[in-house]
């Protein structure tokens, strides 16, 4: 991939803060005219430099403010176990956060429920139900201290 030059850089650093922002605003922040900055995030985007716009919702006003994080242990970590548990993961919309890890745990989740009945609902009569589930830990978020953090380029 092309090296990212410095309005580049600017640009994604700006974006990452407001995914909102117009190319007009953009483009007096980074000194360029708006049509160069629609380019350039064009650019961006069809070189995989941005993955996606999102929104952020606040999980308490939507009514699902508990956040429990789980660690999974697979008895099997053959590629197609693996690759079976994330498509499983993948079909479940509350959970927010999913990652593969190497140690003591095969898969981190953060799955957001309305409360922690809703949370052993879904453990008891989902993920110890699916196929090569070992072990499971799970733990409450007590408070969010920082989420989606920006990188900083």
């Amino acid at each position: 991939m092309a090296t990212l030059d410095p309005t580049d850089i600017k640009i994604l650093n700006f974006i990452q803060q407001d995914a909102r922002i117009t190319d007009r605003q953009l483009a007096a922040r980074v000194f360029k005219s708006a049509p160069t900055v629609h380019e350039r995030l064009t650019r961006l985007e069809n070189k995989g430099y941005i993955k996606k716009y999102i929104t952020l919702l606040d999980r308490e006003k939507i009514g699902i403010p508990v956040m429990a994080e789980t660690h999974v242990k697979l008895e099997r970590q053959s590629k197609a176990a693996i690759e079976a548990f994330e498509q499983k993961i993948l079909a479940v919309s509350h959970v927010q956060f999913c990652c593969h890890l190497a140690g003591k745990w095969d898969f981190v989740i953060f799955i957001a429920v309305k409360d922690p009945q809703a949370y052993n609902d879904w453990l008891m009569n989902e993920l110890t139900n699916w196929p090569n589930v070992q072990n499971i830990e799970s733990s409450f978020v007590l408070k969010e201290i920082k989420t989606y953090g920006a990188f900083e380029l």
